[in-house]
């Protein structure tokens, strides 16, 4: 034993050596076969010397090393863990052998792009919970009279339950970081300027100001067309606030860029020269090209949508409603407002976002419920049992939707189900709300006519949200499978 501790430990110093020393060393992991160990440098690494160490193979993927060891890397590790002194990491349940030559499917590409989103929300989850339960607590302060909404402590925590939604490109920035091996500092600095004030003012300025009119069409005062230029090129005023999808795309392109910026530029020069070429590259591609995908999209979409409830009756609303996690995850749901503002001055009400949004969170909460009361891991309870009053309650649907819905899929496909059919039963009841709002138990209220006091649009809603719910928890409750969560979270 000892003479295999010995050679574990020597080819634990000899990795260490050939990747830049300790000093070069972010952190380290192992799967079933490799250690994963990630660089500051990856000019340092020597992948020649390392293969030839005895090991089966080696080789980069972003600024991470991936040396194939085979069965004994548990060993190699605990070995290499001395020598480092870094932190210890949770063992990664792959196995990536016999994959070094395989190309990539499109199918592939496809399937990682879910849990890709997920790996870049789901460490953030702690401060969007936080956010939403900080939110429930206050609308129960204000709502049973404990505290009233002009209460100076009141105030105070409204803008601060916000802070999370408010800057998400920067907290998805973080993971995101880790995720396609970019250095923190720099994924960061592109989600600030996303969201800086001088940025956001430009924008403004770029989109004009929209007024609903209840008597008629809404008042549109144009704007600029464009938040500014940057190398005569026209920055589309799009805005990033309460977003993920466009980080997240920025900071995959990231990756690449510093890969080849640490593979051209001589070490000497990288410090200064790598950091300020990738935001002269980044910086048009993210405020030209990438970041403003989004907004484009969500014109044709408010286009399509149009279209759609003029032609498709109730099922319009239930394939709204289906796909509005989608929506809202990339951020389109804010675009779509001015297409409900235009159809509501025709019905004189909002039969679009609203009740989408409404069937959305409680169908989203029913899920997490379900899978809360079947699954017999504590931690996946707790967060099941939180999500679901964070659906209902606040209406804050990111903590569910990034930690149970979509990661395990079965909850999002069946949750997807009962809105689309609450939602076809509301269109068929041409069920509305009279003003706006976030979904949640405070706002229901929005559904009542200030007109007469007519309540029918109220009693609509409820009925659909309790149909939507009832019919996704059976679905959940049979269709989801615990062991699958669970090698769902053992790959990470």
């Amino acid at each position: 034993m000892a003479k295999k501790e010995k050679a574990f430990g020597q080819l634990a110093s000899q990795i260490v050596e050939q990747v830049g020393g300790k000093d070069n060393i972010v952190h380290a992991a192992h799967c079933m076969t490799r250690l994963r160990i990630t660089t500051k440098d990856t000019g340092l690494v020597n992948l020649d010397e390392l293969k030839k160490l005895g090991v089966i193979g080696a080789q980069m993927v972003g600024d991470q090393v991936q040396v194939i060891i085979g069965n004994d890397v548990p060993d190699v590790y605990e070995e290499f863990l001395k020598i480092t002194g870094i932190t210890r990491e949770a063992a990664i349940d792959e196995n990536l052998d016999g994959d070094l030559n395989k190309k990539k499917t499109i199918k592939d590409i496809l399937g990682s792009i879910l849990p890709t989103i997920v790996s870049c929300v789901f460490p953030i989850l702690p401060a969007l919970c936080a956010c939403g339960m900080l939110q429930a607590f206050v609308m129960i302060l204000v709502n049973t009279r404990i505290l009233s909404a002009s209460s100076p402590t009141v105030q105070t925590l409204t803008w601060v339950y916000n802070v999370a939604f408010y800057f998400l490109p920067v907290l998805v920035a973080t993971a995101a970081a880790k995720r396609f091996h970019v250095k923190t500092a720099m994924a960061v600095l592109m989600a600030c300027v996303l969201i800086a004030p001088d940025f956001i003012a430009l924008v403004a300025a770029g989109q004009g100001t929209t007024i609903p009119n209840p008597a008629g069409p809404p008042t549109v005062i144009p704007g600029t067309g464009n938040a500014g230029y940057i190398f005569g090129l026209p920055i589309y005023p799009a805005t990033y606030s309460n977003t993920i999808l466009p980080i997240i795309l920025i900071v995959a392109i990231m990756g690449v860029v510093e890969k080849y910026l640490n593979k051209w530029i001589p070490k000497s020069f990288r410090f200064v020269f790598v950091p300020l070429i990738e935001m002269l590259i980044m910086l048009p591609v993210g405020l030209v090209i990438v970041g403003p995908l989004g907004a484009r999209l969500s014109i044709l979409m408010g286009n399509l949508l149009t279209l759609m409830f003029r032609t498709l009756g109730p099922v319009a609303p239930a394939l709204l409603t289906m796909f509005m996690p989608f929506i809202i995850m990339t951020g389109l749901h804010f675009n779509l407002m001015a297409v409900a503002m235009s159809m509501a001055s025709v019905s004189a009400k909002n039969i679009v976002t609203h009740p989408a949004f409404f069937l959305t969170q409680a169908a989203q909460g029913a899920a997490c419920l379900a899978v809360a009361l079947k699954t017999k891991n504590p931690e996946r309870r707790a967060l099941g049992l939180s999500s679901a009053f964070s659906d209902w309650v606040p209406g804050i649907s990111e903590p569910g939707m990034y930690g149970i819905t979509l990661k395990y899929k079965t909850p999002m496909i069946t949750s997807m189900i009962g809105s689309g059919i609450g939602a076809f039963i509301g269109g068929l009841m041409n069920v509305g709300s009279y003003a706006g709002g976030p979904p949640n138990l405070f706002t229901l209220p929005l559904f009542i006519n200030p007109a007469n006091g007519d309540t029918t649009d109220l009693k609509n809603i409820i009925i659909c949200m309790v149909i939507g719910s009832i019919i996704t928890f059976v679905l959940t409750w049979f269709l989801y499978k615990d062991k699958k969560a669970d090698e769902i979270d053992a790959k990470g």
